[in-house]
């Protein structure tokens, strides 16, 4: 891999991540610590980045410290696994939704197609497409602050015109029925609509997901051909298949075959 494309990948992980260390961009961009110390020199003299003892961080500006306040709600590195597992489920040609969330953002530098198309309404999933030169459109509607992402009536509205070959999700929640929980009416009824129109719809969720409650719900029933995408087996079942150390399961088929 040449510099232009380790600097590629190490901007759009920065878009993700508010700081990587030198081993982390070792492991994911295959280079050795020395060419990845050499680049991470070369981009701090060029502005584009900040250097730390051991690693990288973003560069201060007031756009990176909103993104800062994002990734200290949730993000995590460790998601990276169902990141992963996400991305290699693109096909070359589709047209994709990715929602709004940490775990979906995490996915986008992991794209290893060019040739798709990619509506979303999360703002940070945008600036991460625009950097991966991948075709994207932004839906309209209001803005929510605490995950930079646009909700309402008119997204919804806009959203119901689309049929996706893949849809891509983040949960606030599963529960014990494997209900996948939201938290507002918009942003369920935005789940609602991705299993309805798409092929195949993807509901990404770290094993801290599960076990809640919440008021708005899309029950078992609706999601049954839904798969999630964890790093955790943590709904009992032989239907988990283990892929990339992390895990996949339709819905319907966690529910029928339960372990008790």
């Amino acid at each position: 891999m040449k510099y232009a494309a380790r600097k590629e990948k190490m901007l759009s992980l920065l878009d993700v991540y508010e700081t990587m260390t030198v081993q982390q961009l070792v492991d994911l961009l295959e280079a050795s610590p020395a060419t990845i110390r050499r680049d991470i020199v070369r981009m701090e003299e060029s502005g584009e980045l900040q250097r730390y003892w051991g690693g990288i961080r973003r560069k201060e500006t007031p756009e990176n410290r909103r993104k800062n306040n994002l990734q200290h709600q949730i993000s995590d590195v460790s998601h990276t696994v169902i990141a992963q597992i996400a991305a290699d489920q693109i096909q070359d040609n589709e047209l994709i939704f990715i929602g709004s969330g940490t775990t979906t953002l995490a996915m986008i530098p992991l794209i290893k197609n060019k040739n798709i198309h990619v509506i979303t309404n999360g703002i940070p999933q945008l600036e991460a497409l625009h950097r991966k030169n991948i075709q994207a459109l932004l839906l309209c509607g209001f803005f929510k602050e605490y995950s930079r992402s646009l909700v309402g009536k008119e997204t919804v509205e806009m959203l119901q015109s689309y049929r996706f070959d893949r849809a891509f999700l983040g949960v606030n929640g599963i529960d014990d029925q494997l209900s996948l929980l939201s938290a507002d009416e918009y942003e369920d009824s935005i789940k609602t609509l991705c299993i309805h129109h798409s092929k195949k719809t993807y509901v990404l969720a770290g094993k801290e997901k599960f076990h809640r409650t919440a008021y708005y719900a899309v029950p078992n029933k609706t999601a049954g051909d839904v798969v999630l995408i964890a790093n955790y087996p943590e709904y009992p079942s032989d239907s988990w298949i283990s892929i990339s150390g992390g895990y996949m399961g339709r819905i319907g088929a966690l529910l029928q075959n339960k372990n008790d």
